[in-house]
């Protein structure tokens, strides 16, 4: 059964066999294309023989200059010579020591442009200046030195630096120029009711933003019964607020109070713990029930929980 179910599975028509073949040829044609046309298309190779001819030209040039420099500077058996300080001699002096103009001018520049010679030594950092005539030139070296103020404390502190680097020193030396500054005094205890924007600012983590959203809270309230209501304004972080709590006390104030049964709705709204809805709900009751007997009679509103009634409790009053 197993070679029928093979046959089967093996056995293509006329239309997908052709299908096959034009497939294969599309995947052999696509594998060789690029062979196919590097084949027929050769980039020549371009002659590098006048490139290495360059080459062998300049690389003469470069051992003729070489090699005459030593020659223009060699040291002639009768050349006089004479004391000198390399940080100031001219390059008319550089000359008659032996040197050649171009190797005269390279070291004024050098020196004029801030360079200078500490020792004799230094003489062998000259580009182009032959060993033979760096070791005959160094026993008549004479460094004259700068006793300046400023070069003086320039020393100084180069070799200071010097001595740090070498050490391996890369922290920073205590600055004793700093004034010491007392620690800061705690802020004192305030009144929440009667404090000003000023005397807010005293705590920590009160700018001006936050004191001025603290009392128009406490205006919209009527003032606040308990220290944790300060934590309930608009944008300011519980850490804040854990921070001043302890320099926070209710001072001996009275709230201001809604008189349930006088109050209009826009003004019963404007409260924090109100709002809209509640005070729409409260002018309803009261046209219906001829007014408020009790305050107590907030329970039986819709919204009015325990929650909402503990709080707003504080805030209104029914005067007969």
């Amino acid at each position: 059964m197993w070679k029928t179910v093979v046959r089967e599975y093996l056995r293509f028509s006329r239309k997908e066999r052709a299908g096959i073949t034009l497939l294969v040829a599309v995947m052999l044609l696509t594998c060789y294309t690029p062979d196919l046309l590097f084949y027929f298309r050769r980039v020549p190779v371009t002659d590098s023989t006048d490139l290495k001819a360059a080459i062998q030209y300049f690389e003469a040039l470069e051992v003729d200059s070489v090699s005459a420099e030593p020659a223009a500077e060699a040291v002639l058996p009768g050349k006089p010579l004479f004391y000198f300080d390399p940080n100031t001699l001219s390059v008319a002096g550089w000359q008659q020591l032996g040197l050649s103009e171009r190797t005269a001018l390279t070291i004024t520049k050098y020196v004029a442009h801030g360079g200078h010679f500490r020792e004799p030594a230094d003489l062998q950092k000259i580009y182009g200046l032959p060993p033979v005539l760096c070791a005959r030139l160094q026993p008549w070296v004479r460094i004259v030195r700068d006793n300046s103020p400023k070069k003086i404390q320039w020393e100084k502190d180069t070799t200071a630096g010097y001595k740090r680097e070498q050490s391996g020193y890369r922290g920073w030396q205590k600055d004793t120029t700093f004034r010491r500054y007392s620690k800061k005094a705690p802020p004192e205890i305030i009144d929440i009711n009667t404090a000003d924007s000023l005397v807010w600012q005293t705590l920590p983590g009160i700018g001006p933003g936050f004191s001025r959203r603290i009392i128009a809270f406490r205006e919209r309230l009527g003032g606040f019964y308990a220290v944790e209501q300060v934590a309930e304004c608009y944008g300011l972080p519980d850490s804040t607020f854990q921070k001043i709590q302890p320099f926070l006390k209710i001072g001996s104030s009275s709230l201001k109070k809604l008189d349930l049964n006088l109050t209009d709705e826009k003004s019963l709204a404007a409260h924090p713990y109100i709002r809209y809805k509640l005070a729409h709900l409260i002018v309803q009751y009261r046209s219906t029930h001829a007014g408020f007997r009790e305050v107590s009679e907030l329970r039986n509103l819709p919204l009015v929980d325990d929650v909402i009634y503990r709080k707003i409790e504080h805030y209104i009053d029914i005067k007969h």
